[in-house]
């Protein structure tokens, strides 16, 4: 019976395992990395439920912000196309604003938009525009911006399809030769729209159009061989695992744990063929 005493003890005076919370103060640090942002100010509807908010700016902005192995500006485009597929118009309006703040700029954001029509489709797209323009109107920002396109209506399928071979291999002709004749306009319109008419656009590399891709499809939360596919291409993109990790990370206080750990499963099975 001493004996188990002692070991009980013994036991209770370990030190706990680390944490990867420790080492910062996160009240602090959420309150350095929003004022950045949005100076004073603080975020609408806060003042009727502070416990709530408070606990969301100690996650999102200390603790997400510590985590997410991804640039700041990957970070912000990675949220917009999360709250965009969400139709999240009240959170997107104050990331924006947030994002501008941290010279992200006009086209980056709304590049970060266009690239996710292919997945999410033009209605949402286009009722996510509205919110942005309205923030880069009320910042004095002309518009429209830039044109980003690079094909036209006579190269966009040459152009897609060129693309998609070379950076998802061989497999894109043999799903185009395995596919029925009165299939193949979509496996056709899926070169030209998604990959000639979009990825070819100016502005963003392909690691950020790849990890944008992962955002949408991952707040889906419904595509998982796509989604799979896509980590894939983030990777040969140029990604390394822990930034993979970083934009599922940035996720996922917009889209909850369930699809949170959907995706980072999704995402080891991945990293695991490719050792």
């Amino acid at each position: 019976m001493k004996i188990l005493v002692v070991l009980l003890i013994i036991i209770l005076a370990l030190p706990a395992s680390g944490s990867t919370l420790d080492g910062y103060d996160r009240a602090k640090l959420a309150d350095e990395n929003y004022s950045k942002m949005y100076g004073a100010s603080e975020f609408s509807g806060a003042e009727n439920d502070p416990e709530l908010y408070a606990v969301m700016k100690k996650y999102i902005y200390a603790d997400i912000t510590v985590q997410a192995k991804i640039t700041q500006t990957e970070r912000k485009l990675v949220e917009i196309a999360v709250l965009t597929t969400n139709q999240n118009h009240k959170f997107l309006k104050h990331v924006v604003a947030g994002a501008l703040a941290l010279d992200v700029t006009p086209l980056q954001i709304r590049e970060a938009v266009y690239h996710i029509a292919p997945y999410i489709g033009f209605p949402k797209v286009f009722e996510a525009l509205d919110v942005i323009n309205e923030v880069f109107t009320e910042k004095g920002i002309k518009l429209p911006l830039e044109n980003q396109g690079t094909t036209t209506d006579a190269d966009r399928f040459e152009k897609g399809l060129a693309f998609q071979v070379g950076a998802y291999g061989e497999r894109i002709n043999q799903m185009r030769d395995a596919t029925p004749d009165y299939q193949k306009h979509l496996q056709d319109d899926l070169s030209a729209f998604c990959f000639g008419d979009t990825y070819t656009r100016g502005t963003l590399d392909m690691k950020m159009r790849e990890m944008l891709t992962m955002a949408a499809i991952g707040t889906l939360g419904t595509a998982e061989a796509q989604y799979k596919s896509h980590v894939a291409g983030t990777l040969a993109a140029g990604a390394t695992n822990e930034e993979v990790i970083g934009v599922i990370t940035t996720m996922n206080p917009y889209i909850g744990f369930p699809r949170t750990l959907n995706a980072l499963r999704i995402a080891n099975e991945v990293f695991d063929a490719r050792k």
